[in-house]
Formats: C-alpha cells, structure tokens, sequence
C-alpha cells in the first residue's frame, strides 16, 4: 500500500513538474520575446545634436533606440537635475509610445565633480550614482536597458587611461545597485567594449577578476572593425570563453555598437552604399547566428554632408534622414521576411565563407536566408532536398518562385530569403 502511494505522489509530482515546465519555459519553438525578430533589433541616435524622428525609425522596423542620457547636461547645477528642458523626458515618451525599448547610455563625466572625463574622486562616484538613481526612477518600468558609460576602455572616453579599469569598475559597482533599487525593471549592461583587439581583451578580462560580472545582466560590446561581419564570430567565441571564465551565471554577450561608414573611416575601408548595406544585413544575421539577444547598429542617420568623412557617414539615412541609403532598405526587408522569426540553425554547405541559415516561428513556418563571403557562386541545396518557395532579394526589390529541384539558387554576397511554402 505505502509502494502504490509512493508511486503515485511520484507520478503526480512529475507531471505538476512538467505541467510547470510547459507554462513557464514554453513549447519547443516558443522563444524568449528578445529572441524574436525584430526585438533584437535597434539603432543609434544622437537626440542631443540633432532631431530624431522616431516615426521613421518605427516604420523602418527597429525596435530598440540607443542613445546617451549626458551626466553634464541634466546636471549643470549641484544637484538640480533637468531631464525636461534637455529633451530627455519628451524623446522618451515618443519611444515608449512608439513600441520602441529605450537603450540609456548614462554617459560621462561632469565638470561640477571631476576634472578629467571620467570618475576618479568619492565625490564624483557619488554625485555620478545619484545621477543615476534620478534617471533609473524617472524612466522606471519601461524595460530599459541601462549601459553604464561608453567605451571605457578608450582615452577617448576615460582618462587618464590607466585609471580605467580599477575606477570604472568601481563606479559599475556603485551605479548599478541604484539601478536595481529604483528600476528593477531594466537591463543593465556594460561596459561597451570598444573593439575586441588583444588590448580590450586584456582590459575585459581585468573588469572581470574585479567582479564585473556579479553587476551587470550582459556584457556590451562594439566590434568595429575594416573586414566583412563573419570575421566577428571568432570574437564572439573569444569573449563568451572569458565570460565562462569568471561567471557561472548566464551573462549573454551583446552588440550594443557597431556599424560601417560610406566615407574613409577609422578601420581604413570606404564602402559604397551596396556595400554598406550587405554588410548591415549580414552584420544582423550573424549576431543571431551566434545569439546575440541585443544588436544595436550604429547609426541612424549621417553625422554630416562630408562624404569623405568616415566619421559623418555610419547613418543608414543621409544627413537629411527623409532620404534613405540602401542599408535602410535592407534592414527594413530583413524586418519584412523575418518578423515573428527567430534563428534555429546553421546548415553546412560545402565552403566554410558560404551561408545558409533557417529561421522559424512559433507556427513552424522556414525561411532560410543564404549569402556567400566570398566569390560569388551557383549552389545546390545540400542533402538533395527539394525546397519551395518565394525567393526574395536583400532590397525586396525582386522576387521569384523557386523550386530547388529545377531552380538554379546564387550565392551572393547580397543575402536573399526563401519562404517556405508548405
């Protein structure tokens, strides 16, 4: 009698643990909301050197708007802190009312408390995370994601250089505890990383052995660099293996920064605006490939009218942002054959630069987006499987029927989309 009541509670107890499992975690294809494209995807803007129009970003099917909360502007007084007459409060409400997630970078430094552009003194780290606390309170339960500075570990962003990694780590420590106490709401991310050359991993490492990572919920990175988007998977291998160096929790890597400029950039590349385009497109389905939950593309719109400025030139919109580059097209026509998708997996093909990737929804619908690195080619779908569909071009400007049986398929280095038809 007590065996049979044993196995019964034991029957019982199982299935309320799989009725729970089911509930909570969801059928096989029911993905987190973030996973799903569009979602994970966002742009930058610069709402304090020029209008924004979020109506615009919205039709072009971004989800997420990254932009700086600037310390020294809310700030100008001790303890007077201005979010209206900046523009903070009303650009905030348009993306709340927009569906767009807000992305605050809390960025930098204020000449009322340091001297150098970044936080050395106990004053300015306590001043910096009261700064905080106004902001996390005012813009609270909006699903903010919150970055804690912006580049650290550039001079640009942080001298003296070698204070950097000990004193940001710190004001991580101290900032972000005020976040989860006023918006527990929100995300916190840091410290985006500029580049991921042996310096910055070096520096990401020091953060890490400093507990980093106990602070924050995802570790924000900008992989800039002159060479295709591919090239960024090995980068993102490098930093997961150090983010399962020091934590045993699930901090996910994000691309919180990261874009190629029609003009003569840094990197030392100029792309034309196909190019520019590609590689946004590309840029975004790589990230998913290698689940990547947050992918920012910077910019929005030009900085300047300077062509050969690459500095002027990352926006996916001229500098007038009514007119729009390719890469807008492209983005939108991602958003267009992917909405409701997310990415399920890789199938080999037989050149490691040749890509082809499926994505599915929660109604099991495919759609498989394929491109190549490299030189351009015919293909034949792999296994000798016969697939059909509508085949579509990165601008959506061409579309055809395709039977994979009779159809000759090109590998470009413009990916297309084949839906499935079932």
């Amino acid at each position: 009698m007590k065996k049979n009541k044993l196995l019964i509670f034991t029957i019982i107890t199982f299935l309320l643990i799989v009725f729970f499992m089911i509930k909570f975690f969801g059928g096989k294809n029911e993905k987190k909301p973030s996973e799903v494209i569009p979602n994970n995807l966002g742009v930058q803007t610069h709402i304090a050197s020029a209008p924004v129009d979020v109506e615009a970003i919205k039709n072009n099917g971004f989800k997420i708007v990254r932009d700086d909360i600037l310390w020294h502007r809310v700030e100008q007084e001790p303890k007077k802190y201005d979010f209206k007459s900046t523009g903070y409060d009303k650009y905030n409400e348009r993306l709340i009312k927009s569906g767009i997630r807000p992305y605050h970078i809390l960025s930098y430094s204020n000449p009322i408390y340091e001297k150098n552009n970044s936080v050395l003194t106990e004053a300015g780290k306590k001043a910096y995370t009261q700064f905080v606390e106004q902001a996390a309170s005012r813009y609270k339960d909006q699903n903010a994601i919150w970055e804690i500075w912006n580049e650290p570990n550039s001079p640009r962003f942080w001298s003296p250089t070698f204070t950097s990694v000990e004193k940001y780590t710190e004001l991580v420590k101290s900032s972000s505890s005020a976040i989860r106490e006023n918006d527990p709401s929100g995300l916190i991310v840091a410290p985006a990383l500029a580049t991921s050359d042996q310096y910055s991993l070096y520096w990401l490492e020091e953060t890490f052995k400093r507990g980093l990572l106990d602070e924050i919920d995802a570790v924000s990175i900008h992989l800039y660099r002159g060479t295709p988007p591919e090239t960024a998977i090995e980068d993102y291998k490098k930093i997961k293996k150090l983010v399962a160096k020091y934590s045993n929790k699930d901090v996910p890597v994000i691309s919180g920064e990261w874009g190629y400029s029609t003009g003569s950039a840094f990197y030392g590349v100029q792309l034309d605006q196909r190019q520019q385009c590609q590689y946004l497109v590309r840029m975004f389905l790589i990230n998913m490939y290698q689940r990547i939950p947050i992918n920012i593309w910077y910019d929005w719109k030009n900085g300047g009218q300077d062509k050969n400025d690459g500095e002027q030139n990352f926006g996916i919109r001229e500098y007038d942002d009514s007119i729009a580059k390719e890469a807008s097209i492209g983005a939108r026509t991602l958003v267009n054959n992917l909405s409701g998708y997310y990415f399920s997996k890789r199938i080999k093909l037989n050149n490691k630069h040749d890509y082809l990737l499926e994505f599915t929804n929660d109604n099991e619908d495919i759609t498989y987006v394929y491109w190549t690195q490299g030189t351009e080619h015919n293909f034949s779908w792999p296994n000798g499987r016969h697939v059909k569909g509508q085949e579509t071009s990165m601008l959506g400007e061409n579309k055809r029927e395709v039977d994979t049986s009779n159809t000759a398929l090109w590998l470009s280095n413009s990916p297309m989309y084949l839906k499935v038809t079932k």
